[in-house]
């Protein structure tokens, strides 16, 4: 988070933003004044709008909440500590190849120069794709030294053999970044940024893209009443229930917290109605139990938005129909779908 504000916002900031903590009991950690300073700034909408709608729903946000709120809004760095030491590992093994090619005779100038120029270029805030890029001019400059002489073979293939697990991790790296830790499926960034691409090709070729927002029912009480083990237990279930509802091509996504979407190419939105219809009455009919007790959870129900894509439109607004129709559904009593309105243009 970088401010930019003067003394005088910066303290207007913190004296709103430090009552609303104190009465929401919200402790004052960084991470909980980093939310709720955002918040009393107002430029992070989306982030203004969720706590607005919880605020409105239950009359007060936990430290639960909060904690959500900071790693869905501000958690940026969870995928940094694999990238530095892919960052370091790549430096080490590159120091070794530029070693064996320095002792090479057979080994040309070039090449060595092309490799201290790879092992200059690493800084502390190289990004994923700068990784990947020097990794892949490294494969290509230790081939060539490894065609040219016998004698450095056996030791630049190690070489060569260390930097392609570096590249398979950085690839794992980046798969886990964009995956939900507890329900295994793709995550808000994975979303975002597929969003992004697929409007964007929407405007050009006309496809069609449509989403599903939804939420599950009353998840607080489930969480205050049996603990977030269980809760969690919930979460699974049903993203394992979204997932198996929809196509291979459609990306299910958990949102955050207890809210899941599922974005859809080339289906009209009567078909995604339909969809979301199927899921909304497989959810109500499931009977899910603690597995420690057995005992019963009770009828566990969703509510839903629908929206299709208007070209040119833009994902930011897209988003917001479709956040809206959800909460059209929770205010109709949920366990509803409500359809988005088209955008005002």
């Amino acid at each position: 988070m970088q401010y930019s504000e003067d003394q005088d916002q910066v303290a207007e900031y913190m004296r709103l933003a430090i009552p609303l903590m104190t009465k929401n009991g919200v402790p004052m950690t960084p991470d909980n004044y980093a939310v709720w300073y955002e918040y009393a700034s107002g430029r992070n909408a989306a982030l203004t709008t969720k706590i607005d709608q919880l605020l409105q729903e239950e009359k007060g946000i936990t430290q639960q909440q909060s904690k959500e709120l900071y790693q869905q809004f501000f958690d940026r760095g969870k995928d940094q500590v694999a990238l530095q030491e892919m960052r370091q590992d790549l430096r080490r093994v590159l120091t070794e190849v530029l070693n064996f090619v320095s002792a090479g005779a057979v080994t040309s100038a070039q090449s060595s120069q092309k490799l201290k120029s790879c092992l200059d270029s690493i800084r502390p805030d190289m990004s994923q794709e700068e990784v990947h890029q020097i990794i892949d001019q490294v494969l290509e400059e230790t081939r060539i030294a490894v065609s040219s002489g016998d004698l450095l073979t056996e030791r630049l293939n190690a070489a060569v053999s260390d930097i392609q697990d570096l590249k398979k991790d950085l690839e794992q790296a980046k798969i886990e970044a964009k995956t939900d830790t507890l329900t295994k499926l793709a995550n808000r960034k994975a979303f975002d940024e597929l969003l992004l691409k697929v409007t964007q090709d929407s405007d050009n070729t006309g496809i069609e893209v449509c989403i599903i927002f939804c939420d599950l029912d009353f998840f607080k009480k489930i969480n205050d009443t049996h603990g977030h083990l269980v809760g969690d237990q919930v979460l699974k279930v049903v993203a394992s229930s979204l997932k198996s509802a929809v196509k291979g091509r459609d990306l299910v996504v958990r949102y955050g917290g207890e809210e899941f979407a599922i974005l859809l190419l080339n289906t009209s939105l009567s078909n995604v109605k339909k969809l979301a219809e199927n899921i909304r009455l497989d959810i109500a009919s499931k009977r899910i139990q603690r597995k420690d007790t057995r005992e019963s959870l009770g009828t566990i129900t969703m509510s839903f938005g629908i929206a299709r894509y208007f070209p040119n439109e833009g994902s930011e607004s897209f988003m917001q129909r479709v956040d809206r129709a959800l909460y059209m559904s929770k205010r109709k009593g949920r366990n509803a779908i409500s359809e988005a309105p088209p955008p005002i243009i």
